[in-house]
């Protein structure tokens, strides 16, 4: 039975067998692997708040594309709640939304 059907582009969470928690965007999966696109960990930031911190310390953001995670290391992988994905998607494009509710009328 399918619980989740994940297209390419979709804001993905991975819980690790490790612990860790990682966002990133799906691109594919085969029987063995996940591809993900510029994975980040998740982090407590000020406040308390999530932090996005990248997955791969030591590579540019630009080139962590299209990394593969064992499936056999990933406990279970489902969309990411909605406030975060929009989070990691304007951290990654750079491109920052408006606040719900936010007028642009003069």
């Amino acid at each position: 039975m399918l619980l989740n059907i994940r297209k390419p582009g979709d804001t993905v969470s991975l819980k690790m067998s490790s612990g860790e928690e990682l966002i990133g965007t799906y691109k594919s999966d085969d029987a063995t692997s996940y591809v993900i696109d510029r994975p980040v960990s998740l982090t407590a930031g000020p406040n308390g708040k999530p932090a996005l911190v990248p997955y791969l310390m030591t590579v540019n953001p630009q080139n962590a594309r299209d990394v593969a995670f064992n499936k056999s290391l990933v406990v279970c992988i489902a969309n990411t709640e909605k406030e975060l994905a929009t989070q990691y998607s304007s951290a990654m494009s750079g491109i920052v939304s408006a606040p719900a509710g936010m007028r642009f009328d003069s």
